[in-house]
């Protein structure tokens, strides 16, 4: 049955207000019920004893823990103060010896008292527990000098070229080896820079970081997880984690003993770990050195965040200075002829009106059609603007309904066929039966439409191959040209904002056409890639589902009438 207070304690509890303060409190706390149940178990806690929160405290027991006076040189086993508070018993400040679940020792100043103690009954009892010494020999004087230092290093962005003395101000003060790991979400880590405190080991540590590099989860096992990690290193563990015998050599040669891996986190991203490592067994990391090396860890995480948003900050504005100057050509390179045209028109009206002449109709229509191409071309920049603000804001909407791929194909390449008569390349169309899919029309058409006015650009003078075929419940669109071709380093970035592979002096364009495209195909749920050697051409692969279909369409039908191109 439960104790009335034991009832009171949890509500307060549930409340938020006390378990704020045990979170809160620079100590060790850990509350119990009569019958053992853990109803609070704070950060400090953890960090003491070396676990998680545990369930149960059978009869005041801490999992794993073995408690014994830290005055008696038996080293005979103690019953623990919080298995005496419960009985009722109070337990003044006194020093205790732990051996933890780890198999570590430590020794604290510890005190438990009864809670809710009425008729007899106890509801539960609190224990308080702090290290009695510090191993590493770093007062708080000591400690406030280190962060103090290692803010005045790091600033307000990170260099890496500051990591090493970073690691300067932590070895040996906090370990006898440092490495400090960096790596985006997603990505492998790296070392960014190594220290060990003798020198012919740090030789050792460079050479195993430089010639052995490793997977994160066998370096690192909880790089990206957020999680602090903290262990004994034993032989047999450097056995698994060693490449090879030599590779065992050099890390056994390192000497470590003691890990503790603290992560860097920055806006809720792991972004690297701090590593520390001690080559004397007998000398553990304390919760006061863990605590320092995770505000060091903090900091240091916010200031390479700093400087990774500083670096994207001005990579940004640099795009868009760019960007404003291309565009700004881009919209005036059509306006020019546009108004030359229409001042033509007009000069040949006002004629008209004052000698009474009739105007060459064969005259005005060319005009006409030099303004309608202009004022589609203009057109066309226009809606790749709004339609890059509608994919940034999310609002690009498709309206679904049954085509056929190879007939859109067919009909764009007719539509391109005066252009690429002009720019002398052959369009060839490569559609021997329908594909039926469940797309938008006007969107599909545009991405087509994109891949084939960049093959036309970019490959004038040479022969434009589209191919249409079906693979089962997938659609394929593929055009291939002869052109100027992408190096290697620029195909990773040709579907990204803004980006271009080649000069804007030489060919139009906002560096859109590619970016949008890819954001409709993905939007459909199919990718588009590229291939491409310099000199050799470009083959752009479209493919995309084929949505919810009849089984008959998979067959195909009748080979399609090619359309003039």
């Amino acid at each position: 049955m439960t104790h009335p207070d034991s009832e009171e304690v949890e509500t307060l509890l549930k409340d938020g207000v006390l378990r704020l303060l045990l979170e809160q409190a620079g100590e060790a706390l850990v509350l119990v019920d009569v019958t053992g149940r853990v109803l609070a178990f704070n950060r400090e806690a953890g960090l003491h004893f070396r676990m998680g929160r545990p369930e149960r405290a059978e009869h005041g027991w801490l999992p794993g823990c073995v408690w014994m006076r830290a005055d008696d040189a038996s080293m005979s086993v103690e019953v623990p103060p919080l298995a005496r508070a419960l009985t009722g018993e109070w337990m003044t400040e006194s020093r205790w010896r732990v051996r933890r679940p780890d198999g570590t020792q430590v020794v604290m100043r510890v005190s438990a008292v009864p809670l809710g103690t009425r008729e007899g009954l106890t509801a539960g009892a609190l224990l308080r527990a702090r290290e009695a010494a510090e191993p590493s020999g770093l007062d708080a004087v000591d400690s406030a000098k280190l962060l103090a230092e290692a803010g005045a290093l790091l600033g307000a962005a990170f260099d890496e070229a500051a990591a090493p003395e970073l690691l300067k101000l932590l070895v040996p003060a906090l370990g006898e080896a440092a490495v400090l790991y960096l790596g985006a979400p997603g990505e492998p880590p790296r070392p960014v820079a190594a220290l060990h405190a003798d020198a012919e080991r740090h030789a050792l540590l460079e050479e195993v970081l430089r010639d052995y590099l490793l997977p994160p989860e066998r370096v690192l096992p909880l790089f990206g997880q957020g999680q602090l990690e903290r262990l004994n290193v034993t032989e047999a563990q450097l056995d698994a984690a060693a490449r090879d015998a030599t590779h065992a050599r050099l890390l056994k040669g390192l000497g470590p003993c003691t890990y503790l891996g603290v992560p860097l986190v920055a806006r809720e991203r792991v972004i690297g770990t701090l590593a520390l490592f001690r080559c004397d067994a007998a000398r553990d990391f304390s919760a006061e050195e863990v605590r320092l090396a995770e505000e060091v860890a903090r900091r240091t995480a916010l200031s390479v965040d700093n400087a990774q948003l500083l670096q994207e900050a001005r990579e940004a504005v640099r795009l868009r200075d760019e960007f404003l100057g291309i565009a700004s050509h881009e919209l005036k390179t059509p306006l020019t002829p546009l108004h030359l045209k229409v001042q033509l028109l007009q000069r040949q009206v006002d004629g008209m009106v004052m000698h009474q002449q009739p105007v060459s109709a064969e005259r005005v229509s060319e005009t006409l059609d030099v303004v309608q191409r202009q004022v589609r071309k203009l057109t066309t920049l226009v809606d790749n603007l709004l339609d890059v603000s509608r994919i940034t804001a999310g609002r690009l909407k498709l309206e679904v309904e049954e085509m056929d791929l190879a007939s859109v194909a067919a009909d764009i390449l007719f539509r391109f066929a005066p252009s690429a008569s002009q720019l002398q390349c052959d369009l060839e169309l490569h559609a021997p039966v329908p594909v039926m899919g469940r797309w938008d029309r006007l969107r599909l058409e545009q991405v087509v439409t994109n891949l084939l006015s960049n093959a036309l650009k970019y490959g004038a003078g040479h022969p434009v191959r589209v191919v249409v075929e079906a693979d089962g419940l997938t659609a394929r669109l593929t055009v291939r040209d002869g052109g100027i071709g992408i190096s290697a380093e620029d195909l990773p970035r040709i579907f990204e904002r803004f980006e271009r592979a080649v000069s804007d002096r030489h060919y139009g364009g906002l560096g859109l056409g590619l970016y949008i495209t890819r954001q409709i195909v993905e939007a459909f749920g199919g990718t588009v890639r590229a291939t491409s050697e310099p000199g050799q051409g470009s083959l752009f692969v479209l493919e995309l589902p084929r949505g919810d279909i009849p089984e008959e369409w998979l067959v195909g039908h009748s080979a399609p009438e090619p359309s003039p191109a």
